[in-house]
């Protein structure tokens, strides 16, 4: 048996707590909700797992790897059009000749699936009355399901062998409904009950997901860290205040630092590498990783993410702007100075060495194309989206629309962009190689999920998109040539785009033929 993997986007009923982040990857407890996904459906013998993602999928790549951690083999898709999620399901030849597992990662059942053979759909419903605080599910179907009209189903179905899959490919999410309601109606798929789901759609279905595996009662997933007493799980380089007063079941992950007085009561979760200042009381909540609690503060039925405060008993969340009371503890990925260094001399001696190249191409330009050397503001990445007005540089180019559209690799961008752009490079404001140098403007245009990809990676004067040749006109593939890049994203990696990129001005692409 494979199994498939639809990895949500956002969901406004999440308060924001996936706009970085799928909300798959929130953690339930030690981990997170996807991971639970995969190391069970690993333990029900499924050896392949596909992962169709569209939101921040550089993120999930991270997570998982390609699976030999689990014995078992990944491969990721993006998914392009979000409106058509199963689109991937034409590729998967495997769902045409081995039975297959469909999970919509948000909601997961706690039950085994058929080791036997599958010769209908099996479809796993939960009850509507467990459903999340504002009623809303996956499927909001209500009746014509035989004898089960107070049930509906939670995105998680077994598909046997053939061309379920082809026939998936083309539906939306409601389509898929629909084609399942009426494959129940008329006896041609199975309905399977049950009682308990790992949940992540809602801040409420979160914590009471947390509470279920806090309380033993979901004995198949697994809780990292030591076991200090019942119920109180700690992980390795904790530091707990000796007034610190813990009552069970609770989790406490790596890194992270209890200060004077600190109270966590039952079916709390606080994540690695956090700070909860003195006197602060913590119970059913979930504090997640990175994030700091200030002091004298009371929360309960609480979700924390750095800053954000989701109230979940009255389904409201605030943005706390005093970081005295919440706040994030910034994990930076460390620059690598040396291989900046190295990158800034590379570029001085390219500079160098195609002066003469420079100096011709500014005379043609200038006489020719009325056209001189200018520079055009960028924003030097890493950055966060606060920092986007303080965090410009200038970049030189040739014409101050040499960065107006994306360039295919060639002799027009490498004299128009590359040679002034190697100047940058030596100050240390890009690099040779990463994504396209963009303005703030051009930034907040992006989505969400496409902003969050960009800022957290390096801009280059070598780009994914520029070998690919992506269409400057179509959005999608450049967006699907940043998300590549971003998971391809290696020295050995630049070094393969750069030698393409030079040996366009060699050979042109049939693009450019």
């Amino acid at each position: 048996m494979i199994g498939v993997i639809v990895v949500p986007g956002p969901s406004s009923r999440m308060h924001g707590l996936d706009t970085l982040r799928s909300l798959a990857l929130l953690p339930v407890c030690d981990r997170p909700m996807l991971q639970h996904i995969v190391e069970s459906l690993v333990a029900h013998g499924v050896t392949s797992i596909e992962l169709i993602v569209g939101h921040a999928p550089e993120q999930v790549e991270a997570l998982l790897g390609n699976g030999d951690r689990w014995g078992c083999k990944f491969r990721y898709h993006l998914e392009v059009q979000p409106d058509l999620p199963y689109r991937s399901l034409q590729v998967i030849a495997e769902t045409r000749t081995q039975p297959w597992v469909l999970v919509h990662a948000e909601q997961y059942p706690y039950l085994e699936f058929p080791t036997g053979p599958v010769t209908q759909p099996i479809l796993y419903y939960g009850k509507a009355e467990d459903r999340s605080r504002d009623g809303h599910s996956l499927s909001s179907t209500n009746g014509g399901h035989r004898d089960l009209p107070q049930d509906e189903w939670r995105g998680t179905a077994v598909f046997p062998a053939g061309n379920f899959g082809r026939q998936l490919a083309s539906q939306t999410t409601e389509e898929l409904r629909a084609h399942l309601q009426e494959l129940v109606s008329t006896g041609e798929a199975t309905v399977v009950v049950a009682e308990q789901w790992l949940d992540a759609s809602t801040p409420a279905a979160l914590l009471k997901s947390q509470t279920m595996l806090l309380d033993r009662r979901l004995s198949g997933f697994m809780i990292s860290g030591t076991e200090r007493r019942p119920g109180i799980w700690i992980s390795r380089n904790v530091v707990i205040h000796p007034s610190v007063e813990l009552i069970g079941p609770l989790y406490i992950g790596p890194n992270s630092r209890l200060n004077r007085g600190v109270r966590l009561g039952a079916n709390t979760v606080i994540g690695g590498e956090c700070i909860v200042d003195t006197n602060t009381t913590i119970e059913n909540s979930l504090v997640t990783a990175g994030s700091y609690i200030g002091e004298g503060l009371e929360l309960n039925e609480a979700v924390v993410h750095h800053n954000l405060l989701v109230n979940v008993r009255l389904d409201t969340s605030v943005d706390v702007l005093e970081s005295f009371l919440l706040g994030g503890l910034k994990q930076r990925r460390p620059r690598n100075w040396f291989r900046r260094v190295l990158q800034a001399i590379l570029a001085l001696l390219l500079a160098v060495l195609f002066l003469p190249v420079s100096l011709l191409s500014l005379a043609y330009f200038l006489i020719v194309r009325r056209t001189s050397y200018s520079s055009v503001q960028r924003v030097q990445l890493p950055a966060e989206e606060n920092e986007l007005s303080t965090r410009g540089y200038a970049l030189p180019c040739l014409g101050e629309d040499a960065w107006a559209v994306p360039r295919r690799a060639g002799w027009g961008a490498f004299l128009r962009q590359f040679l002034p752009g190697l100047l940058a490079v030596v100050r240390t404001r890009i690099s040779l190689v990463g994504l396209p140098p963009r303005s703030v403007e051009e930034i907040h245009s992006l989505s969400p999920e496409w902003r969050a990809v960009y800022l957290q990676n390096k801009a280059g004067l070598i780009t994914e998109a520029s070998i690919a040749s992506a269409d400057p006109e179509d959005q999608t593939q450049l967006y699907m040539a940043d998300a590549y890049y971003t998971v391809r994203r290696s020295f050995l990696y630049d070094l393969k785009l750069a030698a393409k990129y030079f040996s366009r001005l060699i050979v042109p692409s049939r693009v450019d033929r």
